[in-house]
Parts: structure tokens; C-alpha cells; sequence
């Protein structure tokens, strides 16, 4: 059975430890206000600006403690709905005493600022057919009772980030090999570019230019090519770059061809 509004003001004294407003009592639940926010450091500020697709956590004015023959769950406002601002919580078990702690999501395309003292959310309140043999508080997994302010994972703090942090490497992995796809898409643009500056140059030199000339002429564009080639390996593509062997032939290649080019 779901709690009305004078069954909730009958048992306002049980229910909630701080925060209750009646005047925040609706037909069927009580509004939720918001004490603070969680930034992204951790700290906890008075106002927040969600961006697009962001997510924060928020502390809540109303502590609780459920009775054992009560069953609490939060439910959205019509409001932040429309506003394009999802919220979600648990659901609040018989004997759990714990500050309202509640997530939001940004799922706009605009900014959304949200401050203390907002209403944020509402919280429902059923009454169960029968009293369960162990509450929450008596539960040896009971990780966020007595959670006054956020605590984070709790007890799954070492089993979620580790989890977390295995997908975070995946993703810079994937953003790795997505960035040497590009560099090496580069490196081949670059090739066949000079490939056929060399032809083109020398298809159209032949007959104007003399035979000491159209050397010249090839070497001063193989150095061009070489140095353009090199740069790209070695800022763009670097990773490919994998001994100092390489890079000192490399050199050397330049020398040679600048050499070349004063001797002809």
C-alpha cells in the first residue's frame, strides 16, 4: 500500500531523522531537496553547472531511517523531466538509515545549473505485507548504512575501480591504435606524393633540362622528399621510429644527399 500524504505526516518522526519540511509532503510523497553537490575532485559545492552528458551526485537535506514495515523509492519531478535533467536513487530498505544521496545525468544538449536547496527529487513510501526477518541494519552487507554524507563505492571501492580502470585502459588502447591508423595514413599519403613528384618532375624535365641539371634537379627534390618523409615519421608517426639505428641512418641519408647536391 502506498503511503498518502497523512500517512507520511502521521510517521514524519520515524521516517526522517533531518530534513523533513511538511510543506514539501505532496498527495503520495515527499519532496527531496538538494544540500550539496559532489564535484568531479570530490569536494562538495553550494552550485554546480551540469554540462551536456555530464553526471554528478548530490546530498540531499533529508536523512532517514525506515521503519522495519517501510519501503522507500525515489521517483523524478515532472519538472526536471522536462528540463532534461534525469534523476535516480535507490531504493531506500526496512531499517536503512542513511542521507538521501542521489545521482543526476544531463541528458540535454544544453547546460543545466542546479544549487542548493533545489528541489531535486521525491521520495515514495509502501507499506510491505509482512516485516522481513533481517532489515538492513542487520544485514553484514549493508555497505551504506549510516552514510551521512557520500562515500562513494563503500565496501565495492576496490572492485569497482579496478573495473573502471581496466575500461579506461581499453579506451586509451583503442584511442592508441585509432591515432598510428591516422600517423600511418599520413606516412603513405606522404610516399606516394613523392613517388609521383619524381615521376612527374622527371616526365616533364627530360627534354628542357641537361643530364647534370636533371640530376641536380632529383636530388634537390629527394632531399625535399627525405626531409618531409623523416618529419612525419618522427613527429607524426613516431612510434614506428623504434631504434636510434633508424634514426641515425636517417641522417646520415640527409648528409649524404646534401653533399651530393654541392658536389653536382
Amino acid at each position: 500500500m502506498l503511503y498518502v500524504d497523512k500517512n507520511i505526516k502521521e510517521r514524519a518522526s520515524e521516517i526522517f531523522v533531518s530534513g523533513y519540511d511538511p510543506e514539501m509532503t505532496g498527495p503520495v510523497s515527499h519532496d527531496l531537496t538538494i544540500q550539496n553537490i559532489i564535484a568531479g575532485d570530490g569536494k562538495t559545492v553550494d552550485d554546480y553547472t551540469l554540462q551536456p552528458g555530464e553526471m554528478a551526485m548530490v546530498n540531499t537535506n533529508q536523512v532517514i531511517q525506515m521503519p522495519v514495515d517501510l519501503l522507500g523509492r525515489i521517483g523524478e519531478k515532472n519538472s526536471r523531466i522536462r528540463q532534461g535533467l534525469l534523476v535516480s536513487g535507490p531504493h531506500y530498505f526496512p531499517g536503512h538509515k542513511t542521507r538521501i544521496i542521489l545521482r543526476v545525468f544531463n541528458c540535454s544538449s544544453y547546460a543545466i545549473e542546479i544549487e542548493s536547496g533545489d528541489s531535486i527529487a521525491q521520495i515514495f513510501f509502501e507499506e510491505l505485507k509482512d516485516r522481513p526477518e533481517k532489515d538492513y541494519s542487520q544485514r553484514a552487507d549493508a555497505s551504506f548504512n549510516n552514510e551521512t554524507n557520500y562515500s562513494g563505492f563503500g565496501k565495492y571501492k576496490s572492485a569497482y575501480e579496478k573495473r573502471m580502470k581496466k575500461m579506461k585502459d581499453m579506451e586509451e588502447d583503442l584511442n592508441e591504435k585509432e591515432n598510428r591508423i591516422y600517423a600511418n595514413i599520413i606516412t603513405l599519403m606522404g610516399i606516394f606524393v613523392s613517388i609521383f613528384s619524381l615521376i612527374m618532375v622527371n616526365f616533364s624535365s627530360k627534354r628542357l633540362a641537361t643530364g647534370s641539371s636533371l640530376v641536380h634537379l632529383n636530388l634537390s627534390l629527394g632531399f625535399a622528399i627525405t626531409l618531409m618523409l623523416g618529419a612525419i615519421l618522427l613527429f607524426i608517426n613516431h612510434r614506428e621510429v623504434k631504434s636510434k639505428a633508424a634514426i641515425f641512418i636517417y641522417i646520415t641519408l640527409l648528409i649524404a644527399l646534401l653533399i651530393a647536391l654541392v658536389i653536382v
